[in-house]
């Protein structure tokens, strides 16, 4: 029983381990997804999946999946997932684009915008 114990306890910290850089990939993936950085972006998508889904299939051989006491680990590689898999299809975080274009160029106005011009009176 004691064997058993100490070797749930070896997974339990490594797979802590895991979830924490598991996190921080997932951080660096919204920096760089954030900041335009697209070969960054796909990198540390990739790496954050893998690192993931290898840590649950690790779980699901293991028999922890669905185990009250590693149920937290299960929950937070599939919210990294979940997260991920969301921002990858709404393309969020996104860089500005409208960031780089001619500060001097006139675009216009943009739709549902009002002038206000002080002293004017009423303009029915």
């Amino acid at each position: 029983m004691a064997k058993k114990h100490n070797r749930y306890k070896d997974m339990e910290l490594k797979l802590t381990a895991a979830l924490i850089a598991d996190a921080v990939i997932f951080i660096l993936y919204l920096l760089f997804a954030g900041l335009g950085i697209i070969w960054l972006k796909v990198i540390t998508a990739i790496l954050a999946i893998l690192v993931s889904g290898l840590c649950l299939a690790l779980l699901y051989f293991s028999g922890e999946l669905l185990r009250q006491r590693s149920l937290w680990m299960s929950v937070g590689f599939g919210a990294v997932v979940i997260c991920l898999l969301f921002s990858l299809i709404l393309n969020y975080p996104s860089p500005n684009k409208l960031k780089d274009t001619d500060k001097d160029q006139n675009l216009g106005n943009a739709v549902g915008t009002v002038i206000i011009v002080p002293g004017a009176g009423n303009i029915n």
